[in-house]
């Protein structure tokens, strides 16, 4: 006779479900699957409209907690009444938002003082990203790349070393990954990210050129 087993549950978003709207694991999933709580439409959020419609898997309703944050806002030009982009001012030097940039959804929502971006956070954050099949974009960007050299110099006129970079690489995927079976799938990116290419202003298709 087949027994049934309990999953002891985590509160702890599902990555796959939350970045796609869907699960394989279904109820055998030890984390959660909020229906409430999934990404943005990357067609809607970029046109307004879904061939889906009510049937999309993902989000068609804009929010702080699921919409990119709105570049043209940030620096008070937006003239889209109708903007689908998150108008939430964060500090220009403000990090990447780990938890939007992974899962395309972020618990604090208009009180998260990070970007919500889809970008790699890591590399963002630090310059640098020990993910060998990382496919979140790895933007370069003027001030980060002064910011990195001249702590690189600062560094290097104190004798300084860099740690080894295997550890780093081992330290980074022990802390990232709880659940092998939940964390490690290659399309979660590929799902919320509007183009591998390009940057933060391109993928905002929806806005009035300046």
């Amino acid at each position: 006779m087949k027994k049934n087993h309990t999953v002891k549950k985590r509160d702890e978003l599902c990555k796959r479900f939350t970045t796609t709207g869907t699960c394989y694991k279904g109820p055998t999933c030890q984390f959660v699957h909020d229906p409430s709580k999934v990404a943005m439409c990357k067609d809607f959020l970029q046109t307004g409209q879904c061939a889906a419609g009510s049937s999309c898997d993902l989000s068609h309703e804009p929010s702080p907690h699921r919409s990119p944050t709105c570049m043209h806002f940030l620096r008070g030009r937006c003239a889209n009444p109708e903007c689908r982009y998150a108008h939430v001012r964060v500090t220009p030097g403000a990090p990447v938002c780990r938890a939007f940039a992974t899962l395309g959804y972020c618990e604090k929502g208009d009180a998260c003082e990070e970007k919500h971006v889809h970008e790699c956070p890591d590399y963002a954050n630090t310059g640098t990203c020990h993910k060998k099949r990382c496919q979140l974009p790895h933007v370069d960007r003027a001030g980060q790349i002064r910011k990195a050299a001249a702590a690189a110099a600062s560094k290097a006129d104190l004798g300084e070393d860099d740690s080894d970079p295997s550890s780093e690489e081992e330290n980074y995927d022990a802390i990232d990954s709880d659940d092998i079976d939940s964390d490690a799938f290659d399309d979660t990116p590929e799902e919320i990210i509007e183009g591998v290419d390009s940057g933060e202003m391109s993928q905002q298709q929806d806005f009035i050129r300046f």
